[in-house]
């Protein structure tokens, strides 16, 4: 069906699995095909509405728990995380961006020129560099799809984050945090290593993968949509929509109370970290 061949092309693709998800889940609830086929586009109708703005209230969340004048590391290349950059430059809490380059795409290259077009400062640097330049920014951003499913670095970036008391912010609209059976479906696709020259010699062989996943553990805050969420907040999400299948969250409903107990972030004062204690 579509719907298995959707996902089985884009298997690290969240909103994707949330999309084909919904859309089973009011076909299985139709009494006919035809009330399935008008459920279904119901449902899309829906979830594109929701979409337009989910990505921008998303983004605006980032101003809020950043200081004045931070110094941000990211990877790769998001919407979500290009437009919430944006946002915290606009409101004078961002000085300077710095971008991993993220091979083997180089999408931070890319995701460095947009913010340089808007008048952003930005350094790009190696991938190798990026854990060690942690200790030197005030945050680290990212995107996420179930725990955090991210460019390939991402898990190394969040243990340095860690080991500095820096804050790992992940920024997302709610259709990508994937709970219970979805989260179990997604995979990580490996890809040719091509980028990797071994020349032709044997037997050496090379390894090359675009994602990987990261703990929620290892997050301070999840700043979606539907507002800023401790890892426990979100983790009590999930469940709840395991329990109510093919809903996603959605913005504007009722939020969990945000509690942080760690003291790399405050959301009324922005990040902290043991350099500014």
């Amino acid at each position: 069906m579509l719907g298995e061949t959707l996902v089985a092309a884009q298997p690290a693709m969240g909103s994707v699995l949330t999309v084909v998800d919904l859309a089973l889940s009011e076909v299985a609830r139709a009494q006919t095909v035809r009330a399935g086929a008008r459920a279904v586009q119901r449902a899309m109708e829906r979830y594109v509405r929701r979409q337009v703005t989910a990505v921008e209230r998303a983004a605006r969340r980032l101003p809020g728990v950043l200081p004045g004048r931070a110094v941000v590391l990211t990877l790769s290349s998001s919407e979500v995380v290009y437009r919430a950059l944006l946002a915290a430059r606009r409101r004078g809490r961002l000085a300077r961006v710095v971008v991993a380059e993220s091979r083997p795409g180089r999408e931070g290259e890319a995701l460095a020129r947009r913010l340089a077009a808007r008048g952003v400062p930005v350094t790009v640097i190696v991938d190798a560099l990026a854990p060690t330049v942690v200790g030197e920014v005030d945050a680290v951003v990212a995107v996420t799809a179930t725990a955090v499913w991210h460019k390939c670095g991402t898990f190394g970036l969040a243990l340095a984050a860690r080991a500095t008391r820096r804050p790992l912010l992940v920024v997302t609209s709610t259709d990508r945090l994937l709970g219970g059976s979805l989260a179990g479906r997604l995979r990580l696709p490996g890809t040719e290593p091509r980028h990797i020259s071994t020349g032709r010699r044997k037997p050496v062989h090379a390894l090359d993968r675009l994602f990987e996943a990261t703990p929620l553990r290892l997050v301070a805050a999840v700043l979606t949509d539907a507002g800023t969420m401790a890892p426990e907040t979100v983790r009590r999400r999930l469940r709840a929509r395991k329990a109510g299948r093919g809903r996603p969250v959605e913005a504007g409903s009722r939020r969990s109370a945000v509690s942080f107990t760690s003291p790399r972030l405050d959301t009324k004062r922005g990040v902290r970290h043991a350099a500014s204690r």
